[in-house]
């Protein structure tokens, strides 16, 4: 049995389009989609780091003036897979520690994942913040890294990897593999789920019950 599952979250815990993410719903309400488009086009072409395209992200939503209030609005269009309040209940009950680690917009995480906070050990996302008119100012993370974050919770939970598994659909996911813990693609978007380096196991379901064979 595993000690800790560590999820991605769009995509993975959720039900979206290829494609689709937190980040571009939140495009998308701007109406800014080719805006979208161009900045990611140029941070994967390596025309600017991470740092860099988040804070032209941040640039384009003070000039269309992102406001707070949408946040629980986008949140309410995000759905979960099925399963997913029995299934981090289950591993609470069964002392198995939960964290989602997601290069996603943290504000719509926890909205949407409100009911199972409790369960769940660590978020870590892209939080975007807001001055005193409530709109978006600047953004906050921890660790851009999803191999890193992996890293640090071994050393947090003094555990080997034998004792994690990850779960994730994307190529930002694929260099998790280099820490050593078990991997399963998820619903894969534009994972290379079939390359048996980057994912021991992968699997198409609509409902996260179907983990368990790789947890308990």
């Amino acid at each position: 049995m595993k000690k800790i599952v560590v999820f991605d979250f769009d995509g993975t815990l959720t039900i979206t389009n290829k494609g689709s993410n937190s980040w571009a719903n939140v495009w998308e309400h701007l109406n800014a989609l080719d805006e979208d488009a161009y900045l990611y086009n140029k941070y994967i072409n390596g025309e600017f780091d991470y740092r860099g395209w988040l804070n032209r992200c941040i640039d384009a939503y003070k000039k269309y003036r992102l406001n707070k209030s949408a946040m629980s609005y986008l949140a309410g269009k995000i759905k979960l897979i099925d399963d997913v309040e029995q299934v981090f209940k289950l591993f609470h009950d069964k002392n198995i520690k939960i964290y989602i680690m997601s290069q996603g917009v943290k504000n719509l995480i926890d909205i949407v994942l409100k009911n199972v906070l409790k369960y769940i050990t660590d978020i870590e996302g892209v939080e975007l913040l807001f001055d005193e008119n409530n709109i978006v100012c600047s953004a906050s993370y921890r660790i851009e890294d999803k191999q890193h974050y992996i890293e640090n919770i071994m050393k947090q939970e003094n555990c080997n990897p034998k004792d994690i598994l990850f779960i994730g659909n994307g190529k930002n996911d694929e260099t998790v593999y280099k820490t050593g813990v078990e991997t399963l693609c998820l619903n894969a978007d534009d994972a290379d789920y079939t390359n048996k380096t980057f994912w021991n196991n992968a699997i198409e379901t609509n409902t996260l019950s179907d983990i368990l064979k790789y947890v308990l």
